[in-house]
């Protein structure tokens, strides 16, 4: 065995302390070591595996006991986005160098339309929203029944959680399945009625300070927001889902504006406490003036945790090809060696079309980016970012061309360090 990889399965299987465990999603890792650079990458998901393809939109997380969970969605039929969908996933207990099969927290299998009086019609389960709490253990999962036609006018928001690290999720088939709270968005000021939870993972406030600081420990989630298809202007927007007591209630906390078009969002927490909305661009009406965002990446900052958002800026130095594309934004350490906060942000840095998987630094709480490391040269799609105690950085994302150019043939894990990234 090379020592570099002796080295990094000593790491992993290494027991996680209660330090570790505090670290696990907003400041990930404590500094990283001085070791060599590795990179390592298998695929996750299969073409077609268990009779689903395309596998896409992704979650990612490490629980409180360092189990990692990828989740996705298990497209049937055609593989569109109102095509009937699975939602899977899986788990890794030894740092993502193996994995478990699929395991199903909701099935496209009829039963829920039949049981609801449309006998024969398949449900579209999507997208992908974990949050996990540090303190209970409980992991969330959020996600929406998207009506299944064409014009996609609206979805049901539903979540499950698991106390066991994903093994099973409540509520049981017997005690209903699951937890609508759609309700939540129904007086939302936009007329929007299409909520998609996520994709990608929430977070657990830790940073927050001076007269926010008992919000510290606090669940947020973004949620992507629109109105029908069919509807003229869609009027795209991002919101916080948020909780306070540990996920026993939940609500909708303050929006982005729909004057910059605003789709699929990440959240991070940054240094000084504020919330940095990071988010997928697209049409908008702004001064009474169509504008496209599409090809750009948007920020947005709340400083008082979720609650209301300052005015959105257009990131233009990321610019992506075809309709734009879900990316992800993570932070790696609250300091490192050399002083610094560092995040983490990935995405297909292809201009014209979703290929260049790529992943970049920043020392300066995302307002500049650097290091950028190409992961793949061909086709990639969405992703997600998760840090393990010892710096080990987890990078799930689609791989590979399928049919339709804007869904991916496969999906791959990659492993990498900082020494690689930074290299």
């Amino acid at each position: 065995m090379k020592p570099t990889v002796a080295l990094l399965t000593a790491l992993l299987l290494a027991p996680l302390t209660a330090l570790h465990a505090a670290d696990a999603q907003n400041s990930q890792a404590k500094p990283e070591p001085v070791r060599p650079a590795f990179f390592e990458e298998a695929v996750l998901w299969q073409n077609k595996e268990e009779n689903a393809w395309p596998y896409h939109v992704y979650g990612l997380v490490r629980s409180a006991q360092g189990t990692l969970l990828a989740f996705a969605e298990g497209r049937l039929e055609k593989g569109g986005d109102a095509d009937p969908h699975h939602l899977v996933v899986k788990r890794s207990t030894d740092g993502g160098r193996t994995w478990s099969g699929n395991i199903y927290v909701e099935r496209g299998d009829g039963s829920f339309w039949a049981a609801n009086g449309q006998p024969g019609k398949l449900e579209c389960w999507t997208n992908t929203g974990p949050v996990v709490d540090e303190k209970t253990g409980r992991v969330f999962f959020f996600y929406a029944l998207n009506e299944g036609t064409r014009e996609q006018n609206w979805t049901r928001v539903f979540y499950r959680y698991s106390d066991d690290d994903g093994l099973t999720w409540s509520p049981s088939a017997k005690d209903g399945g699951r937890i609508e709270v759609t309700h939540l968005f129904a007086d939302n000021p936009h007329g929007w009625t299409f909520h998609m939870p996520g994709p990608g993972h929430g977070i657990q406030l830790r940073h927050q300070q001076g007269k926010h600081a008992d919000k510290n420990g606090r669940l947020v989630l973004a949620v992507w927001h629109r109105r029908a298809v069919t509807a003229n202007p869609r009027l795209y927007g991002v919101s916080m889902l948020v909780s306070d007591d540990h996920g026993k209630t939940w609500r909708r906390a303050g929006d982005a504006g729909v004057g910059h078009g605003m789709g699929e969002g990440r959240i991070v927490e940054l240094e000084d406490g504020r919330i940095l909305l990071n988010a997928r661009g697209g049409a908008a009406v702004q001064d009474g003036k169509k504008i496209n965002t599409q090809k750009h990446r948007i920020d947005a900052w709340s400083d008082d945790a979720g609650e209301t958002f300052g005015k959105p800026e257009v990131r233009t130095e990321f610019e992506y090809g075809g309709n734009g594309c879900d990316s992800s934004i993570q932070r790696y350490a609250t300091t490192t060696q050399d002083g610094r906060s560092l995040l983490l942000f990935s995405r297909p840095a292809d201009p014209t079309r979703r290929a260049r998987m790529t992943v970049s630094l920043s020392g300066d709480e995302g307002k500049t980016w650097s290091a950028h490391k190409l992961v793949h040269e061909g086709p990639s799609f969405y992703s997600d970012l998760v840090v393990l105690p010892d710096g080990t950085i987890g990078l799930l994302y689609g791989r590979g061309q399928s049919p339709n150019r804007h869904l991916p043939d496969h999906v791959a894990f990659a492993r990498f360090n900082l020494a690689w990234l930074r290299k």
